[in-house]
């Protein structure tokens, strides 16, 4: 993983805003001097998200999540740490140094700036083009016939290329942009017999797309990337779709169309519908059903899917029922199973696809049918059986050997131990048959087949759970005490050299998560004297601590008796180590003979030690 110096964060993150950052996902309004919403991240219809402008931090007193500027996005977009800090640094112009520490060569970043400001550029001249040239208006019918409204081809910044071949890169020239720069944009060929070393003139190259209504790409800041293109007449040149050839800032396998546009509506509903078109997508998107996106013609890859798992962890396919789409789904089912995306499917009535569908029948009735969306296993199973048949012996031969490579890519146990039963009775084979066959499939495959069934008995005892028992009371006590005196010191009510002259260090701490935390509070204290708690927050890993951290500084304090309430968490923290002392005086009293000398000087110490604890 990348490894960003803190000097390199810091001068990301300053200057940045966590109230206007958040405002763009999150809803929120005054509430006194903080801000409050809907939490994110969990559902909720009374706001319990809050933001504080003087603290820069977020937390909710629902779900318990919390922390800063980074710690939002990383939870919100469900991306790394770096990923995070480079969503902040692209916006303001920050090159962040690559993994061996070296920041990469400026122009680098200037060259895929400019691709994205050439497919700006091209975008908006073919959607100038649609809506104002005598040429658009073929395009403009063919739109109006496919019920595509104003407001979606201005939303979408649809457009349309003629046939000419020539004119964008004749406007392109007018910006003062080469053919090498369009060639690099992905917008341009070269001739036949041309290469690309050779010296190239405007006039040796031509327009990537003609004759066809142009839908730009937009990556997940908004910026265009790239374009598709679709042909409206036969006649014209090249396959029924087009896309940019891949780029520095483009690459089909990593981007989804329409992700952009709806990536709320996807983490608001929960769940992702997948098309396979441009058409597919805008049909259903004009329709109401906002939360889908398209695969730009290819079935979803491995980056498709983490792009797409940043928003969801379910999708639904929605299919027209050829084979070609069946085939890609059992394709890409491991993909989803290693990931843990939760796929439905959807199969439309024969001849229709979403486009068509939505405009015969309505959204109503396609979310009916979302709504009723089979497992993809389960689907896959039974296409297996009905285009095989099992009336006949080759028929389910044929059928078991498919759903074994089905059930192979179930990494699951009870979901596949499941699977195994429901087909044991479907083609009516024993399940140890299935079990055993699928064994072996998956031994081939070189995928691990895990146990059938956990042990139940036998397993070693939780961590912390072994050896001598405490009492339930101290314990509750002392963990209390723990969590107000971490409170008290991140808040800054009491300073860390009284903390130190009261000898209580950081193995004091014994409960979790108060034990990491107090392990960090100190580790600070000990490198630099002072206690910050953006510095304490931004030091944790763990994103439930920095919550922790964040419900500490959101807490309602009354700072009454600071004093007394600080005495009180050391004198209940100290006592848990008379505690022990007692049980180890006690079994050491037991354990002597009755006339052992020593036992008056052991019972004079334990009553001393127990007069301690009553006082504490």
């Amino acid at each position: 993983m990348k490894h960003l110096p803190k000097e390199t964060i810091d001068q990301v993150v300053q200057g940045f805003d966590i109230v206007e950052v958040i405002s763009e996902f999150v809803s929120l309004t005054k509430a006194g001097e903080r801000l409050k919403g809907l939490c994110p991240f969990h559902s909720e219809k009374t706001p319990s998200f809050t933001v504080s402008p003087q603290k820069q931090l977020f937390y909710c007193f629902g779900c318990g999540a919390g922390g800063d500027i980074i710690t939002f996005l990383m939870k919100f977009e469900n991306c790394s740490f770096v990923e995070a800090v480079e969503f902040l640094a692209q916006r303001k112009g920050i090159q962040l140094p690559d993994e061996n520490g070296m920041v990469p060569q400026d122009h680098k970043r200037k060259e895929k700036e400019a691709i994205m400001q050439v497919n700006e550029l091209a975008a908006r001249y073919y959607h100038d083009l649609l809506m104002k040239s005598a040429t658009g208006k073929s395009a403009q019918r063919y739109l109006e016939s496919r019920r595509v409204n104003h407001e979606t081809v201005t939303e979408f910044c649809l457009g349309w290329s003629s046939d000419s071949g020539k004119n964008l890169l004749h406007f392109l020239r007018k910006k003062n942009i080469s053919l090498k720069e369009a060639q690099d944009a992905g917008l341009a060929s070269l001739r036949q017999g041309q290469h690309q070393g050779q010296h190239q003139g405007q006039d040796e190259g031509y327009d990537r797309f003609r004759g066809r209504i142009i839908f730009p790409i937009y990556n997940q800041d908004g910026r265009i990337i790239a374009l598709g293109g679709r042909k409206i007449a036969d006649e014209s040149f090249g396959p029924k779709y087009l896309n940019s050839s891949e780029t520095l800032v483009y690459s089909k396998s990593n981007s989804l169309y329409g992700l952009y546009q709806a990536r709320q509506f996807i983490r608001t509903s929960g769940y992702a519908i997948v098309v396979e078109g441009y058409m597919d997508f805008l049909s259903l998107y004009q329709a109401g059903i906002k939360n889908a996106i398209a695969t730009l013609g290819t079935s979803l890859t491995l980056g498709q899917v983490k792009l797409l798992e940043r928003y969801t962890k379910k999708a639904v396919f929605i299919y027209d029922g050829d084979q070609a789409g069946i085939s890609a789904m059992l394709r890409g089912l491991d993909i989803f199973e290693k990931q843990g995306v939760d796929v439905r499917i959807v199969m439309l009535p024969g001849g229709h696809d979403p486009d068509s569908f939505i405009r015969q029948y309505g959204p109503l009735e396609l979310n009916k049918r979302i709504d009723q969306g089979t497992p993809a296993v389960e689907f896959l199973i039974n296409q297996a059986i009905q285009r095989n048949g099992i009336s006949t012996v080759e028929g389910k031969v044929r059928a078991t050997r498919e759903i074994l490579a089905i059930l192979s890519k179930v990494f699951d146990t009870l979901v596949r131990m499941e699977y195994v039963q429901q087909v044991a009775k479907l083609l009516d084979i024993r399940e140890e048959i299935i079990l055993d066959e699928l064994h072996h499939k998956v031994q081939e495959s070189r995928q691990p087949m895990p146990g059938i069934r956990q042990r139940a008995q036998g397993a070693p005892m939780p961590k912390g759970v072994q050896g001598k028992k405490e009492s339930v009371s101290v314990l509750d006590a002392t963990q209390v005490a723990e969590r107000m005196l971490l409170g008290l010191i991140c808040r800054g009510d009491v300073p860390m050299e009284d903390v130190i002259e009261k000898s209580i260090l950081d193995n004091d701490f014994q409960s979790e998560p108060m034990k990491q935390i107090a392990k960090e509070v100190f580790s600070l204290w000990r490198e630099r004297g002072r206690i910050r708690p953006e510095e304490l927050i931004f030091a944790l890993k763990d994103e439930k601590l920095k919550g922790v951290i964040s419900g500490f500084l959101f807490e309602e304090v009354d700072h009454g008796d600071i004093s007394k309430e600080f005495h009180d968490c050391v004198a209940k923290i100290k006592s848990r180590d008379l505690i022990k002392k007692l049980q180890y005086l006690h079994d050491e009293i037991k354990s002597k003979p009755h006339n052992d000398p020593q036992i008056n000087v052991l019972l004079k110490e334990y009553s001393e030690i127990k007069k301690k604890i009553m006082i504490s």
